[in-house]
C-alpha cells in the first residue's frame, strides 16, 4: 500500500506541475458552447450501509481537495438509498483519474463498504445551475446530431416547466461529445415521474435523434 501511495503522489506532483490545466486549455481552445463549462465527473457504486460510507466519505475530503476535485452534489437512488451518485468538478482531468484509479483510492472505497465497480463518467457542462428543489433526475444518452438534438431539447422547456422540473447541468461525455448528460432538479419526485410517465417525453426524444436507450434515475440529494 506504501509503494501505491508513493507512486501515486509522485505522479501527482507531476501533474501539479503543468502550467496550465485542463479546463484551462478547453476554455482557450474552443469558443463554442460545448467545452467553455466545468470538467466534472459523475461516480456511481452501491454501498452495504449509507451512514457508514458517508461517514468515511467525509475523512476523505482533504486529499480530495489536494487533488482539486470539489464535490458539487450527493445523490441517493429514490428506490435505493444505498445506491449512491456524486458529481465532482474537477481542475485536471488526468490528476482526476490517477486519483480515482489509483489503487489506495479503491482500498479506501472497500474499507467504506461500497459493494460495486465504480462507474466513473467524466463530461463538460455547457450548463450548470443550482437545483431548484431536492429531487433530480439524471439522464444520459447518444444523440445523432448534438446541433440538432439541442434545438429540439430546448423546444421542450415548456413542457419541463409544466411539470415544474429545471434543468441544472447539461454537458457532453469527454470520450463522445455525442453522448449527452444532463441533470434536472424538481421540488418533489413525483413531479419527476409525472413527466417522466405522463408527458410526451418519449416521443420528444425519438424526434430529437436520439439513438440509443436513454439512462434516466430518480435520484434525490443528500440531507446535510
Amino acid at each position: 500500500m506504501k509503494k501505491s501511495k508513493n507512486t501515486f503522489l509522485i505522479i501527482l506532483t507531476l501533474l501539479l506541475s503543468i502550467p496550465m490545466s485542463y479546463s484551462q486549455q478547453t476554455k482557450m481552445a474552443s469558443s463554442s458552447e460545448i467545452g467553455e463549462g466545468s470538467i466534472n465527473v459523475l461516480v456511481q457504486h452501491n454501498v452495504a450501509n449509507y451512514a457508514t460510507w458517508k461517514m468515511a466519505y467525509k475523512k476523505d475530503m482533504k486529499r480530495r481537495t489536494k487533488a482539486g476535485i470539489r464535490e458539487k452534489l450527493l445523490l441517493r437512488d429514490i428506490n435505493n438509498a444505498n445506491y449512491i451518485t456524486v458529481v465532482f468538478e474537477i481542475e485536471n482531468l488526468e490528476i482526476a483519474k490517477v486519483f480515482f484509479l489509483d489503487p489506495y483510492s479503491a482500498k479506501l472505497m472497500e474499507a467504506a463498504g461500497v459493494t460495486s465497480k465504480p462507474n466513473f463518467l467524466y463530461f463538460k457542462t455547457s450548463k450548470a445551475t443550482a437545483p431548484i428543489g431536492t429531487s433530480m433526475l439524471f439522464v444520459q444518452h447518444t444523440v445523432k446530431d448534438y446541433d440538432y438534438w439541442k434545438r429540439e431539447f430546448d423546444k421542450h422547456h415548456n413542457v419541463r416547466s409544466k411539470y415544474n422540473i429545471a434543468l441544472t447541468t447539461l454537458g457532453v461525455n469527454i470520450e463522445n461529445p455525442l453522448n449527452v448528460v444532463a441533470l434536472f432538479s424538481s421540488v418533489s419526485p413525483d413531479n419527476i415521474l409525472d413527466f417522466l410517465n405522463k408527458s410526451d417525453l418519449k416521443e420528444a426524444m425519438k424526434n430529437a435523434g436520439i439513438t440509443s436507450k436513454p439512462i434516466q434515475e430518480v435520484l434525490v440529494l443528500d440531507e446535510k
